[in-house]
């Protein structure tokens, strides 16, 4: 019960580390990219699931990564996110494209969608639906 109770306080002090390091805000659009998607139960998209929350940050392997800051948002009650980037450098210059990861959390489960996210500015990049089933403890196995 003790293992328990220490792994959920790790997992909670990881989750409100990863809130504090995200940015909430909107840039101006004529800079920033949008990325959105949808999160359902299961796969035949039954139902959207409220209250995961969504990171959206670089990729670190890409040739071209994000420059900004995390961005957080979090699914409404249709499952439903959207999220913006601001595609500028350290310098200030603007970027005109860049590659992003997006992670998922919910219920201390996670999925990481990486790879082929490329977005210029003004952009919608929607991501394909994501279901409940994909996402993996937290730390490992149950």
């Amino acid at each position: 019960m003790k293992v328990r109770w220490i792994k959920l306080a790790g997992l909670l002090t990881a989750l409100l580390l990863l809130a504090a390091a995200c940015d909430e805000g909107i840039d101006d659009w004529n800079s920033s990219a949008r990325v959105a998607g949808w999160v359902y139960t299961d796969p035949s998209n039954a139902r959207g699931v409220e209250g995961v929350q969504i990171i959206i940050e670089a990729d670190p392997d890409a040739d071209v990564p994000y420059e900004g800051p995390n961005r957080c948002t979090v699914t409404d009650a249709s499952g439903h996110f959207a999220g913006a980037v601001f595609l500028g450098n350290h310098d200030g210059d603007y970027v005109y494209v860049a590659d992003l990861i997006v992670g998922y959390f919910w219920h201390g489960k996670s999925f990481t969608w990486n790879g082929d996210i490329t977005v210029a500015p003004g952009s919608v990049f929607t991501l394909p639906a994501v279901d409940t089933t994909m996402f993996a403890p937290i730390g490992g196995s149950q």
